[in-house]
């Protein structure tokens, strides 16, 4: 019996103890809170007794000193006071050192760019490293990540409320430019004579170089200098195409690519069909305008320097923009603000890929062979590689073109059908697509101006008010309109089907059945070098 009651009586006191109520005196307290409405602070002494009440207003945040069964007890004035829980939520030291503009990363932060409206992750700030902020916004801090605005989350930072930023870079020489990352992207500071790293930065984002210091740029991150390796970054040069030489389709994807990711916020790349071998045809939108305008070139496989023209146009519009400067006096950055160009700058890769490198680039090297006499030499080609000439391929008064030699060759074969080539069909669907309120085609030969094609006599003599214009920078003589012109070009159909102006310029002297010497280029590009932006500036006169 008396074994039985002392369990009961343990078994009483356990129970007692465990389902006893523990109160907010045991429970983990935030470490700061803010206040969420109008309450007051019961002012206690050093034994817990009330002594007095002092207002709490909405949003005010405190640091809590311990907990108390029925909220929160904190330092008003060095003067220990009570807050009852109902009035309060946890905060954070941010809300408490909202004023404290040095943090530390508490993990690998990510820095976040506005694009378009939105948040992108762009870089991170690594863990443990120090920066400072410039404002805040919300839940946010603002920072300057070296060229962009960053927005980082308070919440992974902790307020560093005393010290300075860590250095670790030394002096370089003044070296200012544009850097763009070409893989992911450490940056680093010296610490204990060891480079560490503080920051990374995603692929193809932007940074300002201030300095240079030996294998190094020197960059600003968020308050800090840091360095970032030469062999990671590719650095502004404002010219990216070389046009005197002979330019390959593989080099303008290059310079393409190149010039979009310099340019973002101005240019837009678009794959608007394939070639008959599956090349990619590039489009490149140059502009923020509304309104917009069309430039080609490289029709004719034989005719490539028009690419090499219509490239340095797109390199140095961009630049000129960039720069705000003036082009042959026109304003460029005003101009395409309003009104955008686009550019196909090679139309026929297949075609001129084979002139330049031969028959073993072709996809099928016996066919075009065949077509070719045999011969290995490709000089003369004009065609795609089916042996269809691209600028007799569109639907404008095709059945009377002249000259076909009905049979795939090297030049002036229409083909079957109109639009039976994927090359012209593209430039023909991407024009529909558009409502381009010019457009001008490049070719080579001859230093004359193509502008007429069974135009009314209002939209004659606008059309030739403009030829006037071109033919005046350029020094090209306008072709007389014809009572029958022989049809099929892509100018030939924008004139007739959309009705509005359309020019074929011959940019070089007459050379022959061959390709334009590189030679010419600079005499080519002294009077083509603004028509593109000449066009643009037009455009606002079309209806």
């Amino acid at each position: 019996m008396k074994g039985k009651l002392s369990f009961i009586v343990f078994m009483s006191l356990f129970m007692l103890l465990f389902f006893a109520p523990i109160g907010l005196a045991s429970e983990t307290a935030p470490e700061y809170i803010k206040v969420t409405a109008q309450t007051e602070l019961i002012l206690v002494d050093g034994e817990g007794n009330e002594i007095g009440r002092q207002p709490a207003a909405a949003g005010t945040v405190y640091q809590v000193t311990e907990p108390a069964e029925t909220g929160y007890y904190v330092s008003a004035n060095n003067q220990k006071a009570l807050i009852l829980k109902e009035y309060v939520q946890p905060a954070t030291s941010w809300d408490y050192y909202n004023d404290i503009k040095v943090f530390k990363a508490n993990t690998d932060a990510a820095v976040l760019r506005k694009e378009n409206g939105k948040l992108v992750k762009r870089a991170r700030l690594l863990s443990g490293q120090v920066f400072k902020r410039v404002g805040e916004e919300g839940n946010y801090h603002i920072i300057q990540f070296s060229s962009f605005t960053g927005y980082v989350l308070k919440s992974e930072t902790d307020p560093v409320l005393s010290g300075t930023l860590p250095n670790g870079v030394v002096k370089g020489s003044t070296f200012t430019n544009r850097l763009i990352s070409l893989n992911v992207t450490n940056f680093y500071y010296s610490h204990n004579g060891r480079l560490q790293p503080m920051a990374r930065m995603e692929k193809k984002i932007e940074v300002q170089a201030l300095e240079a210091y030996r294998d190094y740029y020197i960059v600003n991150i968020a308050g800090r200098r840091a360095y970032v390796k030469k062999s990671d970054v590719n650095r502004y040069t404002g010219n990216f195409v070389d046009p005197r030489k002979t330019y390959t389709y593989e080099q303008m994807i290059r310079d393409l690519k190149d010039i979009r990711l310099w340019y973002a916020d101005l240019t837009e790349i678009q794959i608007i069909g394939k070639s008959v071998d599956g090349r990619n045809l590039y489009a490149l939108k140059l502009g923020k305008g509304k309104r917009e305008v069309f430039v080609n070139a490289s029709h004719h496989a034989r005719e490539h320097m028009t690419t090499n023209l219509v490239m340095e146009m797109i390199d140095a519009y961009a630049y000129s923009y960039l720069r705000n400067k003036t082009l042959d006096g026109f304003n460029v950055r005003q101009i395409l603000n309003e009104t955008s160009i686009w550019f196909v700058p090679m139309v026929n890769p297949d075609g001129v890929t084979l002139v330049q490198r031969g028959h073993k680039t072709a996809k099928n090297p016996d066919y075009v062979l065949k077509l070719n006499g045999y011969k290995t030499d490709f000089s003369a080609w004009k065609a795609n590689i089916r042996g269809v000439d691209l600028n007799r391929q569109y639907p404008a008064d095709w059945p009377n073109i002249c000259c076909d030699p009905g049979k795939p060759g090297p030049q002036n074969y229409k083909g079957l059908r109109p639009l039976s080539e994927p090359e012209a069909k593209a430039v023909a669907d991407f024009t529909l697509a558009h409502d381009f309120k010019t457009a001008v085609a490049y070719h080579s030969s001859g230093e004359i101006l193509y502008w007429h094609f069974h135009q009314g006599y209002s939209a004659l003599q606008r059309d030739k008010a403009l030829a006037k214009k071109i033919s005046a920078k350029t020094g090209y003589s306008l072709v007389p309109p014809m009572r029958n012109p022989s049809g099929g070009g892509f100018t030939d159909w924008f004139i007739q089907n959309e009705r509005r102006p359309g020019f074929t310029p011959e940019i070089s002297p007459y050379v022959g059945n061959r390709p334009v010497p590189v030679s010419y280029f600079d005499s080519i590009w002294k009077k083509n070098y603004s028509i593109g932006i000449l066009m643009a500036k037009e455009a606002q006169y079309i209806n």
